[in-house]
């Protein structure tokens, strides 16, 4: 589910997390509750900090690529 393997494997910390926190609440106590919003702050800090990953640098078009009608004379030739 994740584009790479440290996003998949947050990802399912982020699925281990809230299903604790919910299991915690409703039956099995405040441990498992603790453990859940660790878990959850745990992956949502660690997919902050590859988020810059996925939005690298642009690259920069030319001025005739960016102008009006420029697709369309592109599809013309």
């Amino acid at each position: 589910m994740g584009a790479n393997s440290k996003q998949g494997w947050l990802l399912f910390l982020f699925m281990i997390g809230f299903t604790f926190l919910v299991a915690g609440l409703a039956y099995l106590g405040f441990i498992f509750a603790l453990a859940g919003v660790g878990f959850l702050i745990a992956s949502l800090i660690g997919l902050h900090q590859i988020k810059p990953l996925e939005h690298g640098e642009i690259p920069q078009r030319s001025n005739a690529e960016t102008a009006p009608g420029a697709a369309a004379k592109m599809r013309a030739s």
